[in-house]
């Protein structure tokens, strides 16, 4: 690329060429200290993740926030010392497996948290679920659903911030590696941007309930047990794909507005639940959960391992279960944990598929459908 010094720059940053990447293969790199720096000042962003409307009522403390509540639900399936497994969302541990996101234990005081509440309405929003006995109102599963909302959207804004530094990350590469560098974050960036502004959309419709106390047009299904199940999770996800292994919406296609559907694991009174939510409307998120439906209840437990794993990154387990899996099965959530977590990784349509592995027992006891 043939390129004066006052060009406008190849990488679309908008500054000119000589201010950007003239001589960037001449720079000095970034340092793993520095990587390490600016990734934990953005993971631990404070913010509370509430509506403008409601900013008036913040505290000034901003929590470290549980999406799986610590005591009812953690310390249910916690080792002895306090521990579950999960995993290390952090450049430090990144850098030690070589890139793969392994399972290692965690503290039930650090595990599922993030600076995205106040004190006030941490207690506000989720008392309904983390002070009571979870019966399954839609007050309990509407609450459920926003923090998994909440949390993921913290997160996709963070991922936002995070390639604003990765921009800096070919300084000392060649040009070759410069060009596939800033490639592969512009390609994550229209990602990140468009996900941002669906998750945004899908969270001013639940802010319409906390602001005006609108009545939010949520489906429910609540899967419960008398044993807490030995894998947590609370996300969100936009399914690709079924339980059948069949593609129900193209997320590639960013004119696409995806169905979603918010997910929850968790203990209560000693008992267990799975909690599915979304929009009552969104046809492609009823499908998907009529394809989980359709699978015998035995084999829920393993259908539901595969997609938390798979999906999910705010997944915390049992190390006493992970125990009694086999080296094999072990392997094999591994390989679910990396599915379609970098281009190296790619998810395969049939990743939800049953293909006979056994992930162990959570007996269901009851299926109820809320607001079908």
């Amino acid at each position: 690329m043939n390129l004066g010094r006052n060009d406008k720059c190849w990488c679309g940053s908008g500054l000119k060429f000589k201010r950007c990447h003239l001589n960037r293969e001449y720079e000095e790199a970034i340092s793993k200290s520095e990587a390490i720096k600016a990734c934990n000042k953005i993971t631990s962003r404070q913010c509370c993740m509430v509506p403008d409307a409601l900013n008036h009522e913040c505290t000034n403390k901003i929590i470290s926030a549980h999406t799986v509540s610590k005591s009812g639900s953690l310390g249910a399936i916690a080792d002895s010392t306090n521990h579950v497994k999960g995993l290390k969302i952090s450049l430090p541990t990144l850098i030690k497996n070589n890139g793969r996101l392994r399972p290692e234990k965690i503290g039930i005081k650090q595990a599922s948290t993030f600076k995205g509440f106040c004190s006030y309405h941490d207690n506000s929003l989720f008392s309904c679920v983390e002070d009571c006995e979870f019966t399954g109102t839609e007050q309990q599963c509407f609450a459920l659903a926003y923090r998994a909302v909440a949390k993921e959207m913290y997160a996709k804004q963070n991922s936002s911030t995070t390639n604003d530094f990765l921009k800096f990350a070919d300084k000392g590469k060649n040009k070759f590696d410069q060009v596939f560098i800033q490639q592969f974050i512009a390609d994550n960036e229209l990602g990140v941007s468009a996900a941002v502004k669906e998750l945004s959309d899908f969270k001013s419709l639940l802010d319409g309930q906390l602001i005006h106390d609108q009545k939010t047009e949520l489906s429910h299904l609540v899967i419960s047990s008398d044993v807490p199940p030995p894998v947590m999770v609370s996300s969100i996800v936009a399914p690709t794909v079924n339980f059948n292994g069949k593609l129900i919406q193209d997320l590639a296609n960013l004119n696409v507005v995806p169905d979603y559907v918010c997910f929850n694991s968790f203990a209560s009174d000693g008992k267990g639940y799975v909690v599915f939510s979304w929009l009552k409307d969104a046809q492609v998120s009823r499908d998907f959960i009529e394809t989980f439906l359709a699978i015998d209840n035995s084999r829920k437990f393993s259908a539901l391992v595969r997609f938390f794993f798979s999906v999910s990154e705010n997944t915390f387990f049992s190390p006493s279960w992970w125990d009694t899996l086999s080296m094999g099965e072990q392997s094999t959530i591994e390989n679910f944990i990396m599915s379609g977590a970098s281009p190296f990784h790619p998810s395969s349509q049939s990743i939800l598929v049953d293909d006979g592995t056994d992930f162990g027992e959570w007996d269901v006891k009851d299926v109820e459908k809320i607001n079908f």
